[in-house]
């Protein structure tokens, strides 16, 4: 990289990295209680979703485009193997109750609308897998109540890029794992513990409330409270082995689990009892029943009760007070309450469009200084009963002896130093994200399964980060610029993403102006900056463009071309390329309507 890329960087941070060659910055990076530059772990865990459900089309579904250089390999419908159920096609699908095939079918329309929940305990899990045929999520959710026969269909549906966009674009820029698996078979509580401790129970005897040494299966509430929206009634003993808090905490390093209504939950609780007696639910603070104790697998804990974690456990909203005054802690987890973290069924629950939430907790943190060495991990407890159609491994057994893996689910790391559009087919389930924070914490390993999980370093690259945010828009309401008026500007299926902060697309003079930056990171394309000439290179689809700075004179793979407008540069040194302008550079299309500007990659 030559000297600088200031009209190429999106903040503060990335200005001040991007002046460094990488060679000198690696030295550098690894605090001394990291070994890598990645200094700041935030794992965001969403509810109840299976990789098909909304990767199975990825990235082959009917109107995406798809950047140049997306992997055609990935672990979607098309790629069978084993003995998963499919006709002689080579088309999965699961027989209904009377044998007839029902096929995974595209739920179009109904990311926003609450759907009745799909069946996910561990028994019928398990089932539903059957040895690895993966034909029993219909039946095992079609049984039962009259509201079953929905549910079974139900179990076969999924989303696609028009109903999670933001998902299937962060697959696009960062890296997506398609051979992910929930840890244990079963609903929330044990993969919440597993993603903290490896384990669900004290032992192996059956599960059951009063026994200490069982196993936890399903989703009991702590023995603790606050209870938030949940049923008091729960366990009457807490859990004493070690987690990766404890141990985080013994080396002196910095962590938080940030609860949705943790604050108002705690006020409506008091010290003998929930205040949230379900005869008096109206009188209830709403935020207060959006808390749920058994997505939040630190309260379960011995040393939840006697205080040890007084200061670790936060509500959400001080996530963001944490990000502004620079108190981050080194791991942080990010738990979604009732209403925004994705998992299906009606009443308080959720729906994919809650992926919002995501999006503005990831686009805190690359609008912070932060980013720089942050290391954000998108994953689901579960796979909430919904098909998959890949079997699981089998899984190294810990004291509580329960069966695993589980169904596949999502999983997407985004960071300066994720591999960009990139797949991992590498096998991880909840645990790898522990062998993650351990390695690059120094840490031990807790029991038996994270020491033999694998890491997520498959889906880092250390030596080539990328310091500019991605920072997805699900409207243009946020689009800011003090040269003109914001301009609406689609890039492939989504709006174009910010890398600048204030400062984006404008119209002035009938013409439409678009950061560099922007377009750079869009692309996935690699820039650098040469300050004598004041050149501008960006890299893309094995394409060079070298844009000089106030010129309309351009270089395209070394032949010189003369585009529309000149190269303008802000008052604050960024650069911007005039949309009329893009048509002559390789791969792209340009079209205008009376929504905006349209760019298309080829």
């Amino acid at each position: 990289m030559k000297k600088g890329i200031r009209y190429l960087v999106a903040s503060t941070s990335a200005l001040l990295l991007a002046a460094t060659p990488f060679t000198a910055l690696a030295s550098a990076a690894p605090s001394p209680t990291t070994s890598s530059p990645i200094k700041h772990t935030v794992v965001i865990f969403q509810e109840n979703r299976s990789f098909d459900n909304y990767f199975g089309t990825y990235p082959y579904a009917p109107g995406f485009n798809p950047l140049g250089g997306t992997p055609q390999d990935v672990r979607n419908f098309k790629y069978v193997t084993g003995n998963t159920v499919k006709d002689v096609s080579g088309n999965v699908y699961n027989p209904d109750d009377n044998g007839n095939p029902v096929y995974p079918w595209h739920d179009a329309g109904k990311a926003d609308v609450q759907e009745v929940d799909v069946n996910h305990n561990y028994a019928d899990m398990i089932t539903m897998v059957d040895g690895g045929k993966m034909d029993k999520f219909y039946t095992m959710n079609s049984k039962g109540t009259p509201l079953n026969p929905e549910r079974g269909k139900l179990s076969m549906s999924y989303f696609n890029y028009n109903d999670i966009p933001a998902y299937w674009q962060y697959a696009q820029h960062f890296a997506l794992a398609d051979n992910f698996f929930q840890p244990v078979s079963g609903p929330s509580t044990p993969g919440a513990l597993y993603l903290v401790a490896a384990q669900s129970g004290n032992g192996s005897s059956a599960a059951n409330s009063k026994d200490p040494n069982s196993q936890i299966t399903g989703d009991p509430t702590p023995k603790n409270g606050p209870f938030g929206g949940d049923n008091s009634a729960g366990l009457t003993y807490n859990l004493t082995y070690k987690n990766i808090g404890d141990e985080l905490t013994d080396s002196k390093q910095s962590w938080a689990w940030y609860s949705g209504g943790w604050d108002a939950a705690k006020a409506a609780t008091n010290s003998t009892k929930p205040a949230l007696d379900k005869t008096s639910l109206s009188t209830v603070s709403p935020e207060a029943l959006k808390y749920s104790p058994h997505h939040n697998p630190f309260q379960y804990f011995q040393n939840y009760e006697d205080g040890k974690y007084d200061n670790n456990l936060k509500d959400y909203n001080h996530f963001a007070e944490d990000l502004r005054n620079g108190t981050l802690p080194q791991v942080s987890f990010i738990k979604a309450g009732y209403g925004d973290d994705e998992h299906p069924g009606l009443g308080n629950q959720s729906t994919p469009s809650a992926e919002d939430f995501t999006v503005e907790t990831i686009n805190q943190i690359m609008n912070s200084p932060y980013w720089k060495d942050t290391a954000i991990i998108i994953t689901y407890d579960e796979s909430g009963g919904f098909y998959d159609h890949m079997a699981p491994p089998a899984a190294v057994k810990t004291a509580d002896g329960l069966v695993g893996n589980g169904p596949r689910i999502p999983a997407l790391v985004i960071s300066p130093y994720a591999k960009q559009n990139y797949v991992s087919h590498v096998q991880y389930d909840h645990t790898s994200i522990l062998k993650f924070i351990e390695t690059n914490n120094n840490l031990p390993a807790l029991n038996n399964r994270d020491a033999a999980a694998n890491n997520l370093t498959d889906m880092f690259d250390f030596n080539h980060p990328d310091f500019t945010p991605y920072m997805y828009q699900d409207d243009n309401s946020k689009s800011v610029s003090p040269w003109g008026t914001p301009a609406k500007v689609q890039f492939n299926n989504a709006l174009l993403a910010h890398g600048l902060n204030g400062e984006n697309a404008f119209v002035k003079d009938g013409k439409t102006m678009i950061p560099i930056v922007d377009l750079a990171r869009n692309l996935n394309a690699e820039v650098s900056y040469d300050s004598k000439p004041q050149k501008v290179t960006v890299q893309y689809n094995g394409h060079s463009v070298e844009l000089n700075l106030h010129s309309d004179k351009v270089k395209v793979d070394g032949k010189p071309i003369k585009v529309k407008d000149a190269i303008w540069v802000s008052p604050s040194s960024h650069g911007y390329i005039s949309a009329e302008s893009l048509v002559d550079l390789p791969n792209l299309s340009v079209t205008t309507n009376d929504q905006g500007t349209i760019i298309q990659t080829k």
